[in-house]
């Protein structure tokens, strides 16, 4: 047993070594290098393993100011991935993105101004944040978050890429922030475009916008007739099966990834 548990240990140490050499590489490397950190905590995120090496609180602040004011897209992207991430390996991980701004970051990096891959992982990481925590989905509400994700619905352009589906992750997103509660769901009933934008979207030919899509009325639904009405009119029950219709919950694949898996239980 104590061979065992030393190698743990061991195990550990080397982990916490390695995240805080990429944690100091994103404070004080060149862009590249910068970029290059941001990816690798993104990958590094996701592990559960790592919930105990004690990169993430040092992280979050760079990872966050990075998404603020990053010098090229690719990093503002790489880091809004890894705080997508973040709530993933540890629910915890999302009041420290809370703390240091990271809501407010995330809202501002979702808007048309910025590139698609940005937009996407902003949208992710809001959308998982709200699953983890109560309290982070009333700070993306108070940030003025649920314009934007519903602006991003209509986001027409969809680059050739592996990365994610910024239509079908801003539905996501808005399924999770009003899966929280009826004060979430009025915030999106709110929008004249919201019922709508995801009735057209649950008719895309995309299967993971479609799914999305489906989702985001189905909780809708919960508060809303317009949302019902929506939903008998797409013929959910006969044309989505139930296993398109469970809640959202964390995503880290891309929409696309997440339809096929779901269509695969």
């Amino acid at each position: 047993m104590g061979g065992v548990s030393s190698a743990i240990e061991n195990s550990v140490c080397c982990c916490h070594a390695d995240a805080s050499s990429v944690v100091e590489q994103l404070r004080h490397g060149r862009v590249l290098e910068q970029q290059a950190a941001a990816a690798r905590l993104a990958s590094m995120a996701r592990t559960k393993a790592q919930r105990d090496s004690g990169w993430m609180p040092s992280a979050v602040p760079l990872l966050v100011e990075a998404v603020n004011n990053g010098q090229t897209a690719e990093l503002r992207e790489n880091a809004a991935r890894a705080l997508a991430n973040l709530p993933m390996c540890d629910a915890a991980n999302t009041q420290i993105i809370i703390k240091a701004g990271g809501v407010t970051a995330l809202v501002q990096l979702v808007g048309a101004d910025f590139p698609y891959g940005c937009r996407a992982q902003a949208c992710r990481a809001l959308g998982n944040m709200c699953v983890s925590s109560q309290a982070a989905a009333r700070q993306v509400r108070q940030a003025g978050a649920v314009q934007p994700l519903l602006r991003a619905l209509f986001t027409e352009e969809h680059p050739a890429s592996s990365g994610p589906n910024l239509v079908a992750e801003a539905a996501l997103a808005v399924a999770n922030f009003a899966s929280v509660d009826v004060q979430c769901r009025d915030a999106v009933l709110q929008s004249a475009v919201a019922i709508p934008g995801l009735q057209h979207l649950s008719t895309s030919q995309d299967h993971g916008v479609r799914v999305a899509a489906l989702r985001c009325l189905t909780t809708l639904a919960q508060s809303s007739e317009r949302a019902r009405q929506a939903l008998r009119a797409a013929q959910v029950a006969e044309q989505a099966g139930d296993s398109e219709l469970e809640s959202v919950q964390y995503f880290d694949f891309t929409s696309s990834e997440v339809a096929h898996k779901q269509l695969a239980k």
